[in-house]
């Protein structure tokens, strides 16, 4: 074989493919991204698993976890319960019923519905970040919303995104809501559709109406005005306007329906609004508390790492107020979503000021949709600026990276001893399994013990001891069912609860005469007597809801 030859034979060799190089079929390049989507989301799961368990559970969360077990058993309407002023009925509780179907009535509950909630947070963010857009500037707006999310620090973040039923589990409904307005051309059964959700999640968290239904009806109604057009022109907006405007209605009949049925009592929510002299700490508690969602709060003692990690997190509030401004500054010319949650958001946030006395460790969650909306803002309105930017792109690379690192940091984390479950296993071991306690403690340690030991919340009103309904159920007091022979008094670090354990020892004492025993279990004071508690305490009427 001549040179010529030879030379032809190595060209030929080089431009023709292999014979063991195939093309990647269709289906699998189809399926490449919803499987790198679902391996994301198990990977998430897993992570925030692990960090829920560090946050103990509360009573909040065991309230909610006993009336999922209660409907589990056929209490579906939750007769005799008298609930707290948000029930989350339709959200999460459906969610807590499912996950003791197949786990049972236990502490982790309550951490993994927070996990498996905001996992599908992370994961819905995404989805709505990316919109329409596709090829890099889609993975890149997915990026940034999913980056964002990844926030919830050790602490008050940890037990405000990831622990019991809460708004932040509200956020997911609504997240669906957002994608169908942004996903479905407009048909008559969007709004239809959008009515029936609204309705839906406003009977579990009445909340709802100041982030999903009004922000909606100001802007169809905005872009109505705008527009100026005949009926036919305007159609899509008016009916999700007059379906939002309808699901209020029908939320309100739902549970008047079931309390005619003789369902679950809801307590009436607190409408006091601030003074106007509270309004400037008011609005600094605003932003203390939009700090511990996106997981760079300052406050409070932290070591050297913790306030490093607030200071990688602050990438995260800047950039979502950026693209918060850029939302208002152009707000005539966005889409109807991006529209829809810059209302959203001013709204929460305005409402979170105006109301009567906020915290940031108990008043937080209030605003947890801040998290979710900003992190879509910043996706859908900044994902073409950072993209266009060369050295925005590798910025927002390590901050990933920097975001992906705390998380893991985050989950290798111990979780810390939980004295209520020390108190629920004492009680148990001394055969001590039906009694009292005050609320912060009472349903956490039936929780803790798997139910085996029923802690019932009592509340101390001046020097006695009775019974005021607040995530309770009437029979739970009954002394014909019930034997309650001991109370477990506040622990030393239990900052929620009035009074002092000598305090409520006191007012046992003059309640329900002097204790047969006295036992210190890890800080806390247990009293036993030899007599049923029930058949010495009384109702009184709830003024207001409990607070920490």
């Amino acid at each position: 074989m001549g040179g010529s030859e030879v030379e032809a034979s190595v060209a030929e060799a080089k431009t023709t493919p292999s014979s063991h190089a195939r093309p990647t079929p269709p289906w699998a390049r189809r399926l490449a991204w919803p499987a790198l989507f679902v391996a994301a989301g198990l990977a998430l799961f897993a992570a925030y698993l692990r960090q829920a368990q560090t946050v103990p559970v509360n009573s909040d969360g065991g309230s909610f976890a006993l009336q999922a077990w209660d409907m589990l058993h056929g209490n579906v309407l939750l007769r005799g319960w008298t609930t707290a002023d948000l029930t989350f009925y339709t959200t999460e509780l459906p969610q807590y019923v499912l996950v003791e179907l197949v786990h049972g009535l236990n502490a982790d509950v309550i951490h993994i519905a927070g996990a498996m909630s905001y996992t599908l947070l992370v994961l819905g963010a995404a989805l709505l970040a990316k919109g329409q857009a596709a090829g890099r500037e889609g993975a890149v707006r997915m990026l940034i919303a999913g980056g964002i999310m990844l926030a919830p620090s050790l602490g008050t973040g940890s037990h405000t995104l990831l622990s019991s039923a809460d708004h932040t589990g509200t956020q997911v409904p609504m997240l669906v809501i957002w994608l169908i307005l942004d996903r479905a051309r407009p048909r008559f059964w969007v709004p239809v559709l959008v009515a029936v959700l609204l309705a839906w999640v406003q009977v579990g968290d009445p909340l709802v109406l100041y982030e999903g239904v009004a922000p909606l009806v100001i802007v169809c109604a905005i872009r109505v005005y705008r527009r100026r057009g005949s009926l036919q022109e305007n159609w899509y907006e008016l009916s999700l306007a007059a379906g939002a405007i309808v699901s209020a209605g029908v939320a309100w009949l739902a549970l008047k329906l079931i309390h005619q049925l003789d369902g679950f009592v809801v307590r009436p929510p607190s409408t006091a609004f601030a003074h106007v002299a509270h309004l400037p700490s008011n609005v600094w508690v605003a932003v203390q508390s939009v700090l511990v969602l996106f997981g760079a709060d300052f406050s409070g003692e932290q070591s050297a790492a913790h306030i490093g990690i607030a200071v990688v997190h602050l990438a995260g509030v800047a950039l979502a107020a950026w693209a918060a401004g850029r939302a208002l500054r152009r707000f005539g010319t966005q889409d109807l979503v991006v529209q829809v949650l810059t209302v959203a958001l001013v709204l929460l946030l305005v409402a979170y000021v105006l109301r009567g006395n906020p915290n940031v460790v108990g008043s937080a969650h209030e605003i947890a949709g801040v998290l979710p909306i900003g992190a879509v803002l910043a996706g859908r309105l900044l994902a073409g600026t950072l993209a266009r930017g060369r050295l925005l792109i590798p910025a927002l690379a390590l901050v990933l990276g920097c975001y992906a690192g705390i998380e893991v940091h985050n989950t290798v984390q111990q979780s810390p001893a939980d004295p209520n479950v020390q108190v629920a296993a004492w009680l148990q071991a001394h055969h001590l399994t039906y009694g009292l306690g005050d609320y912060w403690n009472a349903n956490a340690i039936t929780l803790d013990s798997g139910n085996h030991v029923q802690v019932r919340y009592v509340s101390r009103v001046g020097n006695t001891l009775m019974v005021r309904p607040w995530e309770t159920k009437n029979s739970w007091y009954d002394q014909t069912q019930h034997d309650a022979t001991f109370l477990v008094t506040p622990g030393p670090a239990d900052v929620c609860s009035p009074g002092t354990p000598a305090g409520w020892q006191a007012a046992a004492t003059d309640t329900f005469g002097p204790p047969s025993g006295i036992y210190r279990v890890d800080g806390f004071i247990v009293l036993v007597w030899h007599k049923n508690l029930l058949s010495h305490l009384s109702t009184s009427v709830m003024h207001g809801p409990i607070q920490c």
